[in-house]
């Protein structure tokens, strides 16, 4: 293996990191008495703090300073911001499943984007990895199940699925988007998303403070249950920040730094590695985190098509990885190689 490929294999190690730290937000959310959207600031605001703390230590301003700013530094940001804050907004207006499966086109989105815009290559394998993923995303999540089809559009739904939308939308513009400006360095690039990230979050809560409610949680033998009322709907209750108690903020300061801190800060370190096709096909490794995390800690039943999609994740990831990874040894280095991106020269570089 050369050194290109082990640096392709470096950022496929890095994005699965990042998905299967983002992949625990679920099961952190349970034990914090908070709403959505102010578990999404922590995560982000975590991650500027982290990030400023040890600038300030390694004297890491100096890069921040020489480093040219662009729209591409400040849209990824903001993106960063509007994905994470409108799905945990959508968990709210629509079903799980739903939401889950709608944020979860914002890869595909990336993929033809970088095609068309980037001239990233798009060849046969990686549409075949990433059918294979997209399939198990839906059948881990549920949209598919032994029942059917079960992305529900009753009207009721209908606010939720659109903002589970756009937040897919965001999704796929935060990874194309990332995909300019190589020549960033991680760190300075990591920083700056967490700042564009925090502060977008921040206005929508601000926007949102005095509407704020949060899920009603029940311990049912020790595991934190969702209340639900007569028609199996959610229960919520209106929220205040003084009535939060101590355990809540010890999770949420951990969930912070763990799918925040840490899974954005590899996001970011991945997207100047990998190609839009290939951080998409290990994006959706969060699911299956997610679901292994619902089975240990929750005694959530997994049936045999949700094996059947996390085999197919699985595999569609590891194909990418393996064709990847062997096409950079393979390929001999250019001299367009050796120079700056073409997209990097684009005029939202």
């Amino acid at each position: 293996m050369n050194e290109r490929s082990k640096y392709k294999l470096k950022g496929f190690g890095f994005m699965f990191l990042s998905s299967s730290l983002m992949g625990g937000i679920g099961a952190f959310a349970r034990y914090i008495n908070a709403p959505g959207d102010f578990i999404a600031f922590w995560r982000s605001f975590a991650g500027f703090l982290g990030m400023t703390i040890i600038f300030l230590v390694i004297g890491g301003f100096r890069k921040v300073r020489a480093t040219r700013f662009s729209p591409s530094i400040l849209f990824s940001g903001i993106f960063l911001g509007l994905l994470s804050a409108l799905y945990v907004i959508a968990t709210q207006y629509t079903t799980l499943a739903n939401a889950s499966f709608l944020i979860y086109t914002g890869p595909i989105y990336s993929t033809v984007l970088a095609t068309i815009f980037l001239k990233e290559p798009f060849k046969p394998a990686m549409l075949a990895s990433l059918t294979s993923v997209a399939i198990g995303t839906l059948l881990i999540v549920e949209i598919v199940s032994e029942e059917g089809f079960r992305l529900d559009l009753d009207p009721q739904y209908m606010t939720g699925n659109i903002i589970a939308l756009a937040s897919g939308v965001a999704y796929g513009l935060y990874l194309f988007v990332s995909r300019y400006r190589e020549d960033c360095d991680s760190n300075v690039r990591a920083w700056y998303n967490f700042l564009f990230a925090a502060s977008t979050i921040a206005v929508m809560v601000a926007f949102r403070w005095s509407s704020f409610v949060y899920p009603v949680r029940e311990s049912i033998n020790g595991v934190p249950t969702t209340t639900v009322d007569a028609d199996g709907r959610p229960v919520s209750a209106p929220w205040s920040l003084l009535e939060m108690d101590g355990r809540s903020w010890a999770v949420l300061l951990v969930a912070a730094l763990v799918t925040g801190f840490g899974a954005f800060y590899f996001l970011t370190v991945a997207s100047k590695i990998l190609l839009a096709g290939e951080l998409a096909t290990i994006s959706y490794q969060e699911t299956i985190m997610a679901s292994i995390l619902g089975f240990i800690l929750f005694h959530e039943h997994l049936s045999g098509l949700q094996f059947l999609g996390g085999a197919l994740i699985i595999a569609g990831g590891l194909s990418q990885i393996l064709f990847s990874t062997r096409g950079a040894a393979t390929s001999p280095i250019t001299e367009a190689e050796t120079a700056p991106a073409e997209h990097e020269k684009a005029p939202i570089s």
